[in-house]
């Protein structure tokens, strides 16, 4: 029997979607856990979310430096011992630097948590920080650092962040090879004694989870207490450059990054919700605005996205796209219209309604896995979020309306205030354009 591509397949309600964030047991030592379970496979994954990021730094890259660093030896093992015996294990461990915290993640095979747990532990409380092991950190950074700064898309990013956060913010930095070189053991030290305390610790515990793990995290991290009070989160304010538009001169580059920001509101302000469905219209996913207009239509580029970012004290929305050079104002025209367009007309209720689809459809595989979930428990220290923060995004989503969004629109995306920065060979920039940039 032929099948009858003809006729659209069915498409049925997503049901209940929610996520009931589970109430955190506290350690005896006054740590805080929450925990994410399923009885499916013996693995498990341990994320501490400890504050100090990016806005305690006293030196570019301080933070990701010491999150490397820690591992390198600590009291009771070498680096190699500890990199072998991680290996061995069946283990793997991460870090990450965020705002105003640093996630570090150890995944390991139940069978073996016991024995995986104490080293990475050890490791965050007594690194010893080896003149010999340090180099290598220095060479591995300033080696990517170089490496990026020859991306147009790199330089375009890093140069709209200053003029949006102003030069002097901590998330405006843009470190060289030589900035990075100037690290020092001293500078790991301090921002290691400063932050890495047992009271700035918050813990996510997903996987396979049964009292025995339970009771090897309350041994292994029991003993380690806290001398004082909690590191508070802290707002990083910024002083935005008069400049609203710039060129990165980048000789020989064979594209033209294009970036645009525009301030809004942080995550816990009623209209982000709002802000973040209208930043899927217009750029949010394959089928949006600017995917349409820009890459199916026109074929100025490859891909082009929106997205509404928000953070725990900030949020904008962020557009960016690499094209050919000589796209480049057609590019930036045509992003304009899109966003004239969500002032003038009401979205049509179905295309709307394929954004509700594809946004809760995103949502749902948060609730595939408890390693999904731990991870949005996460962004709670990460991103400023709260328990039911999920279910408020779902019930957002679902009602609505076309002319709600027209008025985040008209009161949110103001072209005047669209920050743009242009990566790329600028003799090869077409001279003429219709912004008087």
């Amino acid at each position: 029997m032929a099948i009858d591509r003809s006729t659209p397949p069915p498409v049925s309600d997503f049901g209940d979607i929610s996520l009931n964030v589970p109430e955190p047991i506290t350690l005896s030592n006054g740590m805080k856990m929450w925990i994410a379970s399923n009885r499916e496979e013996e693995i498990n994954k341990l994320s501490i979310y400890m504050t100090g990021g990016a806005f305690q730094e006293s030196r570019p890259t301080q933070a990701t430096a010491c999150s490397i660093a820690v591992f390198n030896g600590n009291k009771e093992m070498n680096y190699a011992e500890i990199a072998e015996a991680i290996d061995f294990y069946g283990a793997w461990r991460s870090a990450q630097v965020f705002d105003n915290c640093t996630a570090f993640s150890l995944s390991s095979l139940n069978e073996n948590f016991d024995k995986t747990l104490p080293i990475f532990i050890e490791s965050l409380r007594t690194p010893v920080f080896p003149d010999n092991e340090f180099e290598p950190i220095r060479r591995q950074l300033a080696v990517s650092i170089a490496t990026s700064r020859e991306k147009v898309k790199y330089l375009a990013n890093k140069e709209i962040m200053r003029l949006y956060y102003g030069k002097n913010h901590p998330l405006a930095t843009d470190p060289t090879p030589d900035d990075i070189n100037a690290l020092t053991q001293k500078d790991m030290r301090s921002f290691h004694s400063s932050f890495y305390k047992a009271q700035n610790c918050n813990l996510v515990f997903a996987g396979n989870i049964s009292d025995k793990e339970i009771a090897t995290v309350e041994t292994v991290l029991g003993e380690w207490l806290p001398d004082g009070e909690p590191t508070p989160q802290v707002e990083s304010p910024f002083e935005p450059s008069d400049e609203m538009f710039k060129i990165v001169d980048k000789p020989g580059g064979v594209q033209a990054a294009i970036v645009m920001m525009l301030k809004t509101v942080p995550r816990r302000h009623p209209d982000y919700f709002k802000l973040r469905i209208l930043a899927t219209v217009l750029g949010g996913y394959f089928g949006s605005r600017l995917m349409k207009n820009i890459r199916e239509d026109k074929g100025y580029t490859y891909g082009i996205s929106a997205n509404h970012s928000g953070r725990a004290f900030d949020g904008y929305v962020g557009i960016a796209t690499e094209c050919d050079t000589r796209h480049t104002w057609n590019v930036i025209n045509e992003t304009h219209n899109e966003i004239k367009r969500l002032h003038d007309e009401l979205i049509p209720e179905q295309e709307l309604e394929t954004v509700k689809r594809f946004m809760l459809s995103d949502l749902v595989k948060t609730l595939d896995s408890p390693f999904n979930i731990a991870a949005y428990i996460g962004n709670m220290f990460c991103y400023g979020t709260y328990p039911t923060y999920f279910n408020e995004q779902v019930q957002e989503i679902r009602s609505v309306t076309s002319l709600q969004l027209q008025e985040i629109a008209r009161k949110y995306l103001d072209i005047s205030k669209l920050r743009t920065v242009i990566a790329c060979d600028k003799n090869s920039l077409p001279a003429t354009n219709q912004h008087g940039f």
